[in-house]
């Protein structure tokens, strides 16, 4: 069991150690790959930032407007609901009145 970790464990230094032989071209070009992809994710960040910061008053703006017609629309309801209650006339019987 242990023979065998130390056998992987020894190919897997080998192989290290000749990817680390690699040539200053392609040590550059990883640099490189690494870099662009660097910038590509913080242009990506700084987009979705200004993004957010453009799209989000503007759905404000419209929520705010449902909310103001909804508000609207019940206070006429509710309006229209005591003007038929106005008129209304509700009788009934005093059973037990107390004299504090």
């Amino acid at each position: 069991m242990f023979s065998s970790f130390k056998q992987q464990s020894g190919q897997w230094q080998q192989m290290f150690a000749r990817r680390q032989s690699a040539g200053p071209l392609q040590r550059l070009l990883a640099w490189f790959i690494l870099g662009v992809m660097l910038l590509a994710g913080a242009a990506i960040l700084i987009f979705m930032l200004l993004l957010s910061w453009i799209l989000i008053p503007i759905f404000l703006f419209r929520q705010r407007a449902k909310i103001n017609a909804w508000q609207k629309q019940q206070q006429a309801a509710a309006e229209q609901a005591s003007a038929q209650q106005g008129h209304t006339v509700i009788e009934g019987e005093v059973i037990n009145k107390r004299e504090d």
